[in-house]
């Protein structure tokens, strides 16, 4: 399979050049093709965009063109790109305009109908997305600029080639742009088909560069050859070492902070986008009972704690009765039933479904049998907007 690669004149050629190094030096059945001379992008529009939250937000997309990716932008102070400064003015195109720059391209090369072609172009687009397909799937663009805004320190040509892997699996193998939501998840995993209609969201995709178990299990149902999914795979566990082989190595290996937010102590991963830690009451209540112990306790001890994480459970419950919460809290610490194990079980679960399994252990509850449980976060990184104690 070919993927034709189009650097647009605004997009500097010699990250282009680096971007298809790192592209080209996974070996399986796509070749990336460079083009030989850039394109204009020339009906796009000046717009001014006045503050951090739209520049951070990603639209819905056109009707007739909707398939997504992720989204940039945060800390920009690397590379040759200047921080962003509000109100700050942008190109835009539209997505039609860029598919036609792609279609074009294809005419004029005479290019098989089945050859992919992704337009590389610091063109920012309407839906204020960083990749864009066509209804054809063969056709896509992707947004080269805005990167270093979230990720400081960081070259911009390792998302760049990451989102290059990431849209060539979706157009060879997921057929079509309506399939390609419905595995959209909402809330982030760290996967490939993490929505990230929030940008900041995208720091924990790359991060992570990961595709999920049902992503996974369901590519494995299509009629995909399996050759290119490994090309892929290897290109983004590539593209994730050479994160942590930059010289900002010491920043990218560190978990986000942990935010406990206000009176009902909401859980906020704030690095990863202020992405939330779904627990209902108990588990919250459990959840934040370690974080209010870094030494650890043991799970035998707990019941000599009652007071505390009963305190925590009634003010997190929404259950009718004081009676109801009482019962639930017993059934919680009796040590002759699983409930607590079963409670702790699947925090971990949810724990590494909402960060993915690379960062999760940091941030799970964990102990051997008989010594104390704790949460190993180091606490320089949780920050309490009140204390957990009244």
């Amino acid at each position: 399979m070919n993927v034709h690669l189009i650097r647009a004149a605004d997009f500097s050629a010699h990250t282009f050049q680096a971007v298809f190094q790192i592209v080209s030096s996974f070996p399986g059945p796509v070749t990336y093709v460079p083009s030989e001379t850039e394109v204009e992008i020339n009906q796009a529009i000046e717009k001014e965009i006045t503050s951090r939250e739209a520049f951070e937000l990603g639209l819905k997309p056109p009707p007739l063109s909707s398939i997504k990716m992720d989204h940039s932008l945060e800390h920009r102070s690397y590379s040759h790109r200047p921080p962003v400064e509000f109100p700050v003015k942008v190109q835009l195109a539209t997505w039609d305009s860029l598919f036609d720059v792609c279609k074009s391209y294809r005419s004029v090369k005479k290019l098989p109908k089945e050859d992919l072609i992704l337009l590389l172009t610091d063109t920012a687009n309407e839906a204020n997305w960083f990749v864009g397909m066509d209804q054809t799937m063969t056709h896509a663009f992707i947004h080269t600029a805005d990167w270093h805004h979230y990720f400081e320190g960081l070259n911009e040509r390792f998302p760049i080639a990451y989102e290059i892997a990431a849209t060539v699996l979706r157009l060879s193998s997921l057929g079509s742009n309506a399939t390609i939501q419905r595995l959209y998840h909402t809330e982030p995993r760290g996967c490939i088909s993490d929505l990230c209609l929030h940008k900041k969201q995208i720091v924990l995709k790359m991060r992570t560069a990961d595709i999920c178990t049902d992503c996974m299990n369901f590519i494995a149902t299509q009629d995909v050859d399996m050759r290119l999914v490994t090309q892929v795979v290897e290109t983004f566990e590539g593209i994730r070492k050479h994160f942590l082989a930059t010289e900002r190595t010491n920043f990218l290996k560190q978990p986000s902070r942990l935010l406990v937010k206000g009176y009902t102590h909401q859980i906020i991963f704030q690095d990863y986008g202020n992405l939330p830690l779904q627990l209902n009451p108990k588990q919250r209540a459990i959840y934040c009972f370690f974080l209010n112990h870094p030494e650890g306790v043991r799970l035998v001890d707990l019941v000599d704690h009652r007071q505390e994480i009963g305190e925590l459970y009634h003010r997190f419950s929404n259950q009718s009765t004081l009676d109801r919460i009482e019962e639930s809290l017993d059934l919680l610490l009796d040590p002759l039933e699983s409930n607590l194990n079963e409670t702790l079980s699947r925090i971990k679960r949810i724990v590494e479904k909402t960060v993915g399994k690379r960062i999760a252990p940091v941030y799970q509850i964990t102990g051997n049998r008989g010594e104390p449980y704790r949460i190993p976060l180091e606490s320089n990184f949780i920050v309490f907007e009140t204390e957990i104690h009244n």
